[in-house]
């Protein structure tokens, strides 16, 4: 018989599982703060003392200590006699000082903006506010625009996913068959780089101008001949630019109601030749018996949330939602390609 000190050991796991449900949140501000003062950069080379590491950052060094020791507890850190704090395999994922990384992207998500927004998803359920612009008094991309350190960081974050999957897209789809591809929506210009080294065709980046002007310095970064790439800024509502045999487009429709992605795919209708394919690049929220988690650990429903709560109808939807928007404008679903990650290539073509 089971007694009240004694619960049954399902009861235990599921007290566990709702627990660590909770304190979630304290571990992500842990990694925010501790990325966002540059610890793990600090901690690369060798182990330091807390004292060493409140110096550098201009921290209190008791206050500062808690919060590593928790770190040390999740094992993000490793904490030594002495209060002495090393890297893990772990806090090298969340390095920001050696190009776009986890570190970019735990910042993005976790930063006060973000954090303000959720605050609002109860809010949202009762109104048609957008929790993002309720919290923070403008919509997400006039943010980032207009506060460099958040547009920075959401550059960096949307690089590193892309640097996260595109070796495995890669592997598993041949843009060989393309004589150029245009990315839109492409920022930095990451995925673009790698198609067009990977497949020999030409590329063309188009995204908003804030976000393009940052691209040249990175796509020389990648050791890409600036000839290969056309760098174009524009607005994708008023017209998406032609000479692509295939626009590729990751995660970007995703940011936008049905209405919305519907103009953009009209755009991107008129700009393709006959023979134009979209290839679209996405997380697909999984269906009723399907596992909800990708194999690199994202959850598509969870991230779904998010785009909730940061822009005005946009949703990571189901593979089924993705092809019947597709559809409504004319576009057939030619062929599906799964990678090793959450990301899943759509092959859609004009049709007849």
């Amino acid at each position: 018989m089971q007694t009240a000190s004694n619960p049954a050991p399902s009861t235990i796991e599921a007290k566990k599982k709702v627990f660590g449900m909770i304190q979630a949140f304290w571990e992500s501000q842990c990694v925010y703060v501790a990325t966002r003062l540059g610890i793990f950069n600090l901690l690369q080379e060798k182990s330091q003392s807390v004292e060493t590491l409140a110096a550098t950052t201009s921290t209190n060094v008791e206050k500062l200590y808690v919060i590593l020791r928790a770190l040390g507890h999740l094992g993000v850190l490793q904490e030594a006699p002495g209060r002495v704090f090393g890297a893990t395999e772990l806090s090298a994922l969340l390095v920001t000082n050696a190009g776009p990384s986890m570190g970019h992207f735990a910042m993005h998500i976790t930063e006060p903006c973000q954090w303000d927004a959720w605050k609002q998803l109860e809010n949202c359920l009762h109104t048609d506010v957008v929790p993002f612009e309720q919290a923070n008094g403008k919509s997400v991309y006039e943010f980032t625009r207009d506060n460099p350190w958040s547009g920075d960081t959401f550059i960096n974050a949307m690089s590193f996913l892309t640097n996260h999957a595109v070796d495995a897209l890669l592997e598993v789809y041949d843009f060989s068959q393309f004589g150029t591809v245009m990315d839109v929506g492409g920022g930095q210009g990451g995925l673009i780089a790698s198609v067009v080294k990977k497949s020999g065709c030409k590329g063309i980046l188009f995204d908003v101008p804030y976000v393009t002007q940052t691209a040249i310095a990175y796509l020389e970064k990648q050791g890409l001949d600036l000839d290969a790439v056309q760098i174009i800024s524009g607005d994708v509502f008023a017209e998406v630019p032609r000479g692509a045999d295939a626009i590729v487009m990751k995660y970007f429709i995703s940011a936008w109601n049905d209405e919305d992605a519907i103009k953009i795919l009209n755009n991107c209708k008129k700009a393709l030749p006959k023979h134009g394919k979209i290839v679209l690049l996405q997380a697909f929220v999984p269906d009723l018996g399907e596992p909800p988690e990708s194999p690199d650990g994202i959850m598509p429903g969870l991230f779904a949330v998010q785009i909730m709560v940061a822009v005005p109808g946009g949703a990571w939807r189901t593979q089924q939602q993705f092809k019947d928007l597709f559809e409504k404008c004319g576009f057939q679903l030619e062929k599906v390609v799964h990678t090793g990650t959450n990301l899943s290539a759509m092959e859609f073509g004009l049709g007849a």
